[in-house]
């Protein structure tokens, strides 16, 4: 697993297991299919990006027939390891490191506005970077990507919190590192969020009984 790795973190489409704050809006047989179409735009943008690809899972291995195209790079599946999401992007980040990875970046399934050139770019600038971040509207990130090991970007942070990207920064100074930035974009967490990107034709999802 040599070269630059993505990873990408998802969560089996179980209903009532994805997306549920906005489960408690709009049901949780919607949430699933709004679950599924933001996994379907993510893996658009990832067929495009020509490096080896890790799908983390969050309780079991799906069938690799179930997954669809990701692209024509080698493609590996994993279950997410850790108590907490820190723990859990530390562990996938060893993983790549620890088999031979020059650059690794990590994303995960919420951000309808991410594509294929905001992943390319990740990998450049992290190319002469220590880190790289791309900045949520809700305060945390979409994207990040190291060179190396990084302990302490994972430690001490209060996920999901509007916190955690302002939080990771000043650890990554303390730590003097040298962090790029993607630009800001929005993630969907809930039903304002959807209404936003449904206005905008950015997602395209199929409400249950419709």
């Amino acid at each position: 697993m040599k070269g630059p790795i993505l990873h990408i973190f998802l969560k089996n489409p179980v209903p009532g297991k994805v997306k549920t704050r906005l489960a408690k809006e709009i049901g949780e047989e919607a949430a699933l299919e709004v679950y599924q179409a933001l996994v379907e735009k993510t893996r658009e943008a990832c067929k495009g990006v020509d490096v080896t690809k890790v799908l983390w899972f969050d309780s079991y291995l799906p069938n690799p027939s179930d997954l669809g195209s990701w692209g024509h790079s080698p493609l590996h599946i994993r279950l997410q390891q850790g108590k907490d999401l820190g723990e859990k992007m530390r562990n996938a980040f060893l993983y790549s490191f620890q088999n031979g990875a020059t650059l690794s970046v990590l994303i995960g399934s919420d951000c309808p506005e991410l594509d294929t050139l905001h992943i390319r770019e990740a990998f450049q600038i992290l190319e002469n970077k220590d880190v790289i971040l791309g900045p949520a509207k809700d305060g945390g990130y979409y994207l990040v990507g190291l060179q190396s090991d990084t302990p302490e970007l994972f430690h001490g942070i209060e996920w999901s919190t509007e916190t955690v990207f302002s939080r990771s920064l000043e650890k990554m100074q303390w730590a003097r590192k040298q962090v790029g930035l993607l630009p800001v974009l929005s993630d969907l967490d809930d039903g304002k969020d959807l209404e936003y990107f449904e206005s905008k034709g950015v997602l395209d999802w199929k409400k249950p009984n419709a």
